[in-house]
């Protein structure tokens, strides 16, 4: 369900992008005329502040993502249609430049941010240089001989394929060596997004909406202002899966994929006058730790956590640190969740856990193979009159899962009822009298 939600809200932007875009497009008298003189320029603008914005985040790729946008934008909105060069040729630099772009998508799938004044940085500006220049020479006069001439003969080759019925390829002018690629990447992307890759699923959601936006650029070609539109639309998509990528970052925790500390603190605030509070450790995770290594212990972490984010009650699992979990039941009472908590706690119990073949081998020579049985201890509070902060409720919870811990472990604890702060004022005003 998790999985889900995250891969939905990756979707929903980027497809409502493309949608209204399409719908601008087919009825462009739902577009106000004032926006007309500026339409062309709009590409450039989402392209190069978005490319700002990636830069100052650290997302390199996503820098030359919005780089290579701006000049296919630059070549079939303001340089193709001034170019005297044969229809040939024309056509020739047009699919080329339409097929390099799943290549590019290709790349960035399979790469990592590292930087755009690093090495690695200047071989990525030098290849999207060279690519310029492969396109650049389908303009020029044919040759006898040398690079160019062989570029343009490759470049006929690609323009000749003929796979695909006619019906699959005439209703646009792309090639169909550009259909046939673009759609191979494609549906490879979506086939990572299907299966649920994790945390690159934003990643690849973006390459797929923003290709697919690119190549409708190339399509409607011969529409006004439709390029300008597409192109628009992918710079936009990039640019906000720099603002999905830095939320996940800051309110979701990497190695649990729960919502993070920051995320529990935010939601803390919309609680009202009735909640319970459950704080979760597992037992004994340092000394796991010591005897099986840490990445194993990162596997109890990841797979303790799937659990708590299945628990029943209305409840919402939070990662609040180290292997300390929160658990919010936002209408809830102790007694109430007890139970909930209670069948959560033997669930876990009762999993065996696998120690994957591949790991680090454990640190102590006597420790276990195979599989392994982990438990938790939980501490539950509820606002009171005595607990009425978040905060003092988790210290309640808190101190309720250390006598958890004193009594045995690997069972739930109710933490005591604070004296009630009004009866404890009257009773010292009683006091003083």
């Amino acid at each position: 369900m998790r999985a889900l939600t995250s891969l939905v809200l990756s979707l929903f932007l980027p497809i409502t992008i493309l949608g209204g875009t399409f719908f601008a497009v087919m009825n462009p008298h739902a577009i106000p005329q004032s926006v007309f003189p500026i339409m062309p320029a709009l590409p450039f603008v989402f392209a190069f502040s978005g490319g700002a914005m990636a830069w100052q985040f650290k997302r390199s790729r996503a820098v030359f993502l919005l780089l290579l946008i701006a000049l296919c934008c630059w070549f079939i909105t303001l340089y193709l249609p001034n170019m005297s060069s044969t229809g040939m040729r024309l056509r020739l630099a047009y699919g080329l430049s339409a097929l390099l772009l799943p290549v590019n998508l290709v790349i960035f799938a399979n790469s990592e941010d590292r930087g755009v004044l690093t090495l690695w940085g200047s071989i990525s500006f030098a290849f999207i240089a060279i690519q310029s220049a492969m396109v650049a020479s389908m303009l020029a006069p044919p040759q006898q001989s040398g690079i160019i001439s062989w570029l343009q003969g490759v470049a006929l080759s690609l323009d000749r394929v003929d796979i695909l019925p006619a019906w699959a390829s005439n209703w646009t002018f792309l090639p169909q060596s550009v259909l046939i690629l673009a759609g191979s990447v494609l549906l490879v992307l979506a086939l990572f997004v299907i299966s649920n890759r994790g945390k690159r699923d934003s990643l690849y959601v973006t390459l797929i909406t923003s290709c697919i936006a690119v190549l409708a650029a190339y399509h409607y070609v011969a529409v006004p202002n439709a390029s300008a539109l597409f192109f628009s639309a992918a710079a936009l998509i990039v640019t906000l899966s720099l603002f999905q990528d830095s939320y996940f970052m800051a309110y979701v925790d990497e190695l649990t994929d729960l919502p993070s500390r920051r995320a529990l603190n935010a939601d803390f605030k919309k609680l009202g006058r009735k909640y319970a509070l459950a704080m979760v450790d597992i037992d004994h995770f340092k000394k796991f730790n010591d005897t099986y290594g840490h990445d194993i212990g990162d596997d109890v972490l990841r797979m303790v956590a799937g659990h708590l984010s299945r628990v029943s009650g209305g409840g919402k699992a939070y990662r609040y640190g180290g292997e300390e979990f929160t658990i919010v039941f936002p209408k809830g009472i102790a007694k109430e969740v007890q139970s909930h908590l209670d069948e959560l706690r033997q669930r876990i119990a009762t999993t065996d856990f696998h120690i994957r073949s591949g790991k680090r081998a454990p640190k102590k020579r006597n420790a276990r193979k195979g599989s392994v049985n982990v438990t938790i201890s939980i501490g539950v509070a509820e606002r009171t009159d005595g607990a009425q902060s978040p905060m003092e409720v988790v210290k309640q919870a808190d101190r309720a899962l250390y006598k958890a811990k004193g009594a045995g472990r690997n069972i739930v604890k109710l933490a005591a009822a604070p004296r009630n702060r009004s009866k404890d004022s009257s009773s010292r005003k009683r006091n003083t009298r």
